[in-house]
């Protein structure tokens, strides 16, 4: 995947005119960079918000947030830097949370879930308004308009499964179906047993928390929702800062097409090459210049940078080391028993 998205860069970035591209970005200027950037650490901070509201118990308000935005920016400095799908830095959350702040590893990993969850609805709501001005609009071809309208209902229905199978402890009962299957009635190792377990107790917390935090669950996916809307903030800016300004609903267009493309294709390591085509093909839609995505591009790579950067050096200042990643990726397993 990372050898199909470097090839499908270098044909965009082979067929881009990026002189055109520098002197855009020139345009921009660093005052124009650093309100973009500024607007995206609200999105940071939103998002990190939300997250909060899933973890059962912990205070809500801004030192508790402070707490948990320095924790996902270590995430997400992982998380970039490995092909894993964006789970790369959910181990080491998981074990800063424990060590830090007291949070169990099984909250932590179900806490996890939620936020997973919540992010995705907070997705299907903002994509549906795009869909909705894109398809008024008239920016792209009918087969591009099916194309992305089969992906918003497809990430609907994902959704809407996910929460319905969060409800139903399903969970639960594929550790039932393995212990009946053939391989549970075979002897299992104890590290299975207690995977086993832990999914169990996980679910028994996704389905309490469904039940006892509806307020909360609101909550988080609001502030999800905020996060995603705030962000085409940052298209709008941007755009205006590179010459080419649009409205507030071109940007949403914009941004929501970008984020269906991205999860649509989320295996590809750090969106290479499918990030820039996506704003290639719907810039050049919506402004008739493809120069403009891959300029777009470039900026929010800058800012994948400067977050990893910030992620790092926050990992830093926690003290982390090679044997503390070693220890949080077997941490959640070795945490038996129940509450």
């Amino acid at each position: 995947m990372m050898l199909i998205g470097m090839t499908l860069l270098g044909v965009i970035l082979y067929q881009t005119d990026l002189g055109e591209v520098w002197g855009r970005l020139q345009k921009l200027g660093w005052s124009g960079f650093g309100l973009v950037l500024l607007v995206y650490l609200v999105c940071a901070i939103a998002q990190a918000t939300s997250w909060l509201f899933t973890l059962r118990g912990v205070p809500v308000g801004l030192r508790s947030a402070y707490e948990l935005w320095k924790v996902w920016m270590v995430g997400f400095a992982l998380e970039a830097m490995t092909p894993l799908a964006g789970l790369g830095g959910e181990p080491v959350k998981a074990f800063l949370l424990k060590q830090h702040h007291g949070i169990r590893y099984r909250d932590a990993t179900a806490s996890f879930v939620l936020a997973r969850t919540t992010d995705l609805t907070g997705q299907a709501v903002f994509i549906t308004v795009g869909f909705i001005l894109m398809f008024r609009s008239g920016f792209l071809s009918l087969p591009y308009r099916l194309a992305a309208g089969s992906g918003l209902a497809l990430m609907i229905l994902l959704v809407t499964f996910a929460v319905a199978a969060q409800q139903q402890r399903t969970l639960g009962r594929l550790r039932g179906w393995l212990e009946r299957s053939w391989l549970g009635r075979r002897e299992l190792s104890a590290r299975v047993v207690i995977a086993l377990d832990s999914l169990h107790d996980i679910d028994d917390r996704l389905a309490d928390y469904y039940t006892d935090e509806r307020r909360r669950f609101a909550l988080s996916v609001g502030w999800a929702v905020f996060d995603w809307f705030i962000g085409t903030l940052a298209i709008y800016f941007a755009l205006r800062f590179l010459g080419h300004p649009v409205s507030a609903a071109t940007a949403i267009v914009i941004e929501s097409f970008l984020v269906l493309v991205r999860s649509t294709l989320f295996f590809v390591p750090a969106d290479l090459g499918t990030q820039e085509g996506a704003l290639v093909l719907i810039c050049g839609a919506v402004a008739g210049s493809a120069e403009l995505g891959v300029a777009l591009s470039a900026i929010r790579r800058a800012r994948d940078l400067i977050w990893i950067g910030v992620g790092l050096a926050i990992g830093w200042a926690y003290h982390l080391t090679r044997e503390d990643l070693a220890q949080a990726r077997h941490a959640p397993a070795s945490e038996s028993g129940h509450r």
